[in-house]
């Protein structure tokens, strides 16, 4: 039976990888290409931030069911704002033990819905072995011990417990999980310099080694993260040498093989990324001030404790979640966030669907779930209003979704992920939205809203005759990988 492998290559984007198989520099992603099937629209999960996309894809569902909302969220019942680490001003501010046990504890075990089931899991049900390589959602079966390294645990003042996880039944966050397979990468890969092992290096050795152990798990989800560093920095139009390098860490793991079609023989190759990114401008005009913008109302700040603040700015890059504390202060937002033209869109709950206004214009369309229209993944819609807003289109009888992919759902998704009263905004492209102490990407790239620049993903299968009857969706891969096995578990 074959093994498994996800490359979850961060930051990956079609228009790229398509720069680069044309130019024959990327020979690894060729040759799975060539040999497999390839989508270049697949699409991602809104918000289009690592937290909120990694949890869909372990779990299979939208964030309206495991519950995780972004990579930056309000916690109405502790009254905090949680932070998976995002910007070390913002973490040092909110305090660097609070947001080390988010991401490392609480994510998985406490944010994470237990009425849904990861991918680990669901495998570990049907007797099938698996590996979490450095993915922060690696919920299973097994526990295991984490240690965060020295100089953490100082600038903490020493107030972060070492935390019992459950994960598959191999598990790597780089130094955090101190393990026998951890202890095999070398030193230098783990250090302060290298993020502690959450890096492509680590990452790769650590799957070289269960490759060569002989006894390669059925299932390995790893985790590629440096080409997302790259063009956050040099912009998507300039990351083809990140993805070069990423393309040769990948030559790396197909070269345990022996050979790169016995690799094939052995395994299926599954290549994909959590989101795309949009080229910033350069310059103030391209970022959007929303201290500035709201300074009408009293915003609660990193740090403060909440007292009498009208509302929480939870900034996700070029998206964000606001959330109105008292009764008639929605409204009032709203039509503050209106004057900025540079905002693309404005959602809303309302009734029993979501309200959504464009910046500027003040357009709006209104949607919820069960009516007579019919989108291309089956879902079905009630819709309203000026549809351009979404540019969704009627294609037949079918809705179809272009700038906005999976916009209905994905919408709904978010905004139902927590039961408290929540806007959400949208940067246009090449802006993004700025609040205190938060990084801005200036000429750089950045991601996190509807647009398609920051949710059509590429997607490579290779190693199987099994595709897709639609366009592919980054939810649908959990189902897809149990799928393989069931099929091969019932093939003569």
């Amino acid at each position: 039976m074959k093994k498994v492998v996800f490359l979850l290559v961060d930051s990956l984007m079609p228009d790229i990888l398509e720069d680069c198989l044309r130019h024959r520099t990327v020979p690894a992603l060729q040759f799975l290409k060539e040999r497999g099937r390839y989508w270049s629209d697949c699409v991602t999960v809104f918000p289009t931030m690592t937290a909120s996309v990694d949890s869909s894809l372990v779990t299979g569902v939208y964030p309206n069911l495991h519950r995780i909302p972004g990579l930056i969220w309000y916690h109405p019942q502790e009254k905090k704002i949680i932070n998976y680490v995002n910007g070390w001003k913002c973490v040092w501010k909110l305090g660097i033990d609070q947001c080390a046990k988010n991401v490392l504890y609480n994510l998985n075990e406490k944010h994470l819905s237990n009425h849904v089931t990861t991918l680990f899991e669901e495998l570990a049900f049907r007797g099938k072995t698996s590996a979490s390589i450095n993915t922060i959602i690696h919920r299973g079966p097994k526990k295991y011990r984490a240690k965060l390294p020295f100089l953490i645990r100082l600038s903490s003042k020493f107030r972060i417990q070492h935390e019992e996880l459950s994960g598959p039944d191999v598990l790597t966050l780089g130094a955090f999980v101190p393990t026998a397979l951890n202890e095999k990468i070398p030193q230098r890969l783990r250090r302060f310099s290298k993020f502690y092992g959450i890096n492509d290096d680590y990452a790769v050795h650590a799957a070289k080694l269960l490759i060569e152990s002989g006894n390669q798990p059925d299932f390995m989800l790893v985790y590629l993260p440096d080409n997302d560093h790259a063009v956050h920095k040099m912009s998507p139009a300039h990351a083809e040498g990140a993805l070069i390098r990423a393309d040769q860490r990948i030559q790396e793991i197909l070269n345990t093989f022996g050979s790169w079609d016995e690799a094939l023989k052995k395994c299926v190759f599954i290549i994909s990324s959590d989101h795309g990114q949009t080229r910033i401008g350069n310059g103030h005009d391209y970022i959007i001030d929303l201290d500035q913008l709201l300074a009408p109302f009293h915003v609660l700040q990193l740090g403060e404790e909440l007292q009498d603040h009208d509302l929480v700015v939870c900034n996700n890059e070029r998206m964000a979640y606001l959330y109105p504390l008292k009764p008639g202060q929605q409204e009032k937002i709203i039509r503050q966030l209106l004057k900025e033209s540079r905002i693309d869109l404005i959602a809303w709950k309302q009734g029993q669907g979501v309200r959504v206004k464009e910046g500027g214009s003040g357009r709006e369309i209104y949607f919820e779930p069960d009516g007579p229209y019919r989108d291309i993944y089956g879902n079905t819609w009630a819709i309203n209003g000026e549809w351009e807003v979404l540019d969704l289109h009627l294609n037949g009888e079918k809705v179809d979704y272009r700038d906005y992919p999976d916009a209905l759902s994905r919408l709904y998704g978010a905004l139902y992920s927590q039961e408290v009263p929540m806007i959400v905004i949208t940067a246009r492209p090449r802006y993004e939205i700025m609040t205190r102490l938060f990084p801005k990407h200036l000429k750089g790239g950045c991601h996190g809203s509807l647009h398609k620049y920051d949710s059509q993903i590429p997607l490579i299968v290779s190693g199987t005759d099994r595709s897709f009857t639609k366009p592919p969706r980054l939810i649908d891969l959990k189902q897809f990988i149990i799928d393989l096995f069931e099929a091969e578990s019932v093939a003569p």
